[in-house]
């Protein structure tokens, strides 16, 4: 009758560890596939700051051709005839502007602003998928405190089976 008992306790555990082990598993799985996602979210912020900060390098050299083009057309009107009448009108434009800075005009604010509200977006996606990792993670040490008992109560098992076996044993005189 014990050998039935102990067969039985030790059918359960193994069942409950190779259970726990193939969970483990599947947990392992969703947390390469968060790892994966969260290097894509890392990808598409990074891509998105090179896209803005290209955008705005070009609007910038934009700016500096127009504001040197702008101050030769000043230059050559005060050389060629200007006389006494100087046309400030192109200096003044080009500091209501900001100057040779981009970002301060009105263009610029915005494109910084859609910028931030973009990888404000990212940022939040990855912070979801980093959160998943770190609750996968905790999953995983719990299974692992819970494989450890299950395989320890194992052993004991195997060993009361062993001390029953011996215990049992027809001893000959």
């Amino acid at each position: 009758m014990g050998y039935a008992i102990f067969t039985a306790r030790k059918l359960m555990l193994r069942n409950r560890i190779n259970q726990i082990n193939f969970r483990m598993m599947q947990l392992s799985q969703q947390q390469q596939t968060l790892a994966d996602q969260a290097s894509r979210w890392e990808r598409a912020i990074a891509n998105t700051r090179t896209v803005f900060s290209q955008i705005g390098n070009i609007f910038q050299m934009g700016m500096n051709a127009m504001v040197q083009g702008q101050m030769q057309q000043l230059y050559n009107n005060n050389v060629n005839g200007g006389g006494g009448t100087q046309d400030y009108s192109i200096f003044n434009t080009i500091m209501s502007t900001g100057g040779l800075n981009f970002m301060a005009t009105p263009m610029g604010a915005y494109m910084n602003m859609m910028n931030q509200s973009i990888e404000m977006a990212n940022q939040n996606q990855l912070r979801q998928v980093k959160d998943m990792e770190n609750q996968i993670e905790l999953q995983m040490k719990s299974l692992e405190t819970q494989l450890k008992a299950a395989q320890e109560e194992m052993q004991s098992v195997e060993k009361a089976e062993e001390n029953e076996i011996k215990n049992s044993a027809p001893k000959f005189a």
